[in-house]
C-alpha cells in the first residue's frame, strides 16, 4: 500500500472518531447552552402521562405515539439583579438565575403568592450523567389574601440516563441526558401567622423527568407525577407530560445552540458517509416505552421499625419506594427491578426513625401508590 493511501485511511480513521465522539458523547447541560433565556417564548404540547423507563446508559427512548391533549405558552421576560420571571396565563414564577444553575425565588397565582428564604433548586449547572444535587428550600407567603402559607422541603435532582430519544418518524435525538426530580414538599396553612400546628399539613410528592438534548436549550419532553395528602392522607394524583420540539426551540434566537446543531449533523452526515456499513445500530437496545400497565397489588406489613412490602407482578416492573414523614422528609428510597410473579418481598428497615406517622410512596412502572403506616 502505498504512502498516500496510507496517509487516506488514517484521515478517514480520525473523521470517523471524531463524528462519533461528536454524536455519541456523554453530554453536558451548561449555563452557556442550558440557562433560561430573557426574551424566549415557549410553545408546549401538552400530553398524556407516560412512564419514564429505567435509569442507565446508551439507553433508547420511542415516545412517537405521544397524544397531543392540549397547549400553552410560557414566555420569559427579565426582571433585575439576575432574575428572571416566567409566566403562563394562570401562573407567575420567579427565577434566580445564577452561574451554577437556576433557583426559584418565588410564584404567585390567582390565589396564591410565595416568596422563598431559601430558593428551591431547580437545575444544577454543570450537570452530566451520574451527578446528583439535593438541596433544602423554605418559604412563606399568602393564600387568598387572608391565610398565611409555610412552606418546606427538599429537592434531590439527579443525571440519571442518557441515551437516544425518538419524538416521531423524523424526530431521532442523539446526545440526550435525562434529568430525574423529586420534590418533597409540606405546606403549613393558617389565619395566624405565628401559628405552629403540625396537626394541619399538606405533604406534595413530586417526580419529573426532563429529556435535554445536545444543540436545545430547553427540555424536549417532561413527564410529571404529582401526589398531593392532607396529614399523610392521600388526596390525589395529577399526571401528565409535556413536548417541547426541536422544531419550535430551532426557532429561538440562540445561535451558540444554532451552532452546536450545525457542527453535529455535519459530523453524523460525514461519518455515514464514509462508514455507511461501519456503524453499529443501537435502535434495538434497551427498548421503553409509555406502557405502565404491570399489574400490581400489594400488601403491608410492620414489624416494629421493619416494614415489609408483599407484592404481585403480572409483568416485570420496577419499583420506586420512599418513605415520607408529615413534615415532607424523605428518610427512605430504595428501588428494586423485579420480574413478574407472586408474592415478592422488598423489606426497608425503618429503625432510627421516631415514632410517628409515615406515608409510603411507591412509584411502579409509573403508576403511584400510597399507604399510611404508623412506625
Amino acid at each position: 500500500m502505498d504512502r498516500q493511501s496510507l496517509i487516506a485511511r488514517a484521515l478517514t480513521a480520525v473523521l470517523l472518531l471524531t463524528s462519533l465522539v461528536a454524536v455519541h458523547a456523554q453530554e453536558m447541560l451548561t449555563s452557556a447552552y442550558n440557562q433560561l433565556q430573557a426574551g424566549d417564548s415557549l410553545a408546549f404540547i401538552k400530553t398524556d402521562y407516560f412512564y419514564a423507563g429505567a435509569a442507565g446508559e446508551d439507553a433508547y427512548w420511542d415516545y412517537s405515539g405521544l397524544e397531543e391533549t392540549g397547549s400553552y405558552i410560557l414566555k420569559f421576560d427579565t426582571l433585575k439583579n439576575n432574575q428572571l420571571l416566567g409566566f403562563d396565563p394562570q401562573k407567575l414564577w420567579k427565577y434566580h438565575v445564577v452561574e451554577k444553575g437556576l433557583a426559584l425565588s418565588g410564584y404567585e397565582d390567582n390565589l396564591t403568592r410565595v416568596d422563598y428564604s431559601e430558593e428551591k433548586l431547580i437545575l444544577p449547572l454543570p450537570l452530566q450523567y451520574g451527578q446528583t444535587y439535593s438541596k433544602a428550600y423554605q418559604g412563606q407567603g399568602l393564600y387568598s389574601g387572608t391565610h398565611h402559607i409555610k412552606t418546606f422541603g427538599t429537592v434531590q435532582i439527579t443525571a440519571d440516563a442518557q441515551g437516544t430519544l425518538i419524538l416521531s418518524e423524523t424526530d431521532t435525538l442523539y446526545n440526550t441526558l435525562r434529568v430525574y426530580t423529586v420534590d418533597t414538599e409540606a405546606i403549613r396553612l393558617s389565619k395566624d401567622s405565628c401559628r405552629n400546628d403540625s396537626d394541619n399539613l399538606k405533604q406534595v410528592i413530586t417526580e419529573r423527568y426532563q429529556w435535554f438534548v445536545r444543540g436545545y436549550r430547553y427540555p424536549v419532553l417532561e413527564t410529571v407525577s404529582s401526589s398531593t395528602y392532607h396529614n399523610l392522607n392521600h388526596i390525589a394524583t395529577q399526571q401528565y407530560g409535556y413536548l417541547c420540539p426541536p422544531a419550535i426551540q430551532a426557532a429561538l434566537s440562540d445561535s451558540i445552540n444554532e451552532q452546536i446543531r450545525k457542527d453535529d449533523a455535519l459530523a453524523r452526515a460525514e461519518g455515514s458517509a464514509s462508514h455507511q456499513n461501519g456503524e453499529a445500530d443501537d435502535s434495538g437496545s434497551n427498548p421503553q416505552g409509555n406502557g405502565n400497565n404491570c399489574g400490581f397489588t400489594y400488601e403491608i406489613h410492620t414489624d416494629g421499625s421493619q416494614v415489609t412490602i408483599t407484592y404481585s407482578l403480572d409483568s416485570a416492573a420496577q419499583l420506586h419506594v420512599m418513605v415520607v414523614d408529615v413534615m415532607g422528609m424523605v428518610y427512605r428510597d430504595t428501588q428494586q427491578n423485579s420480574s413478574s410473579g407472586s408474592y415478592q418481598t422488598m423489606n426497608i428497615d425503618c429503625s432510627g426513625l421516631r415514632r410517628g406517622q409515615y406515608i409510603i410512596y411507591m412509584n411502579v412502572n409509573g403508576s403511584i401508590f400510597n399507604h399510611k403506616i404508623a412506625i
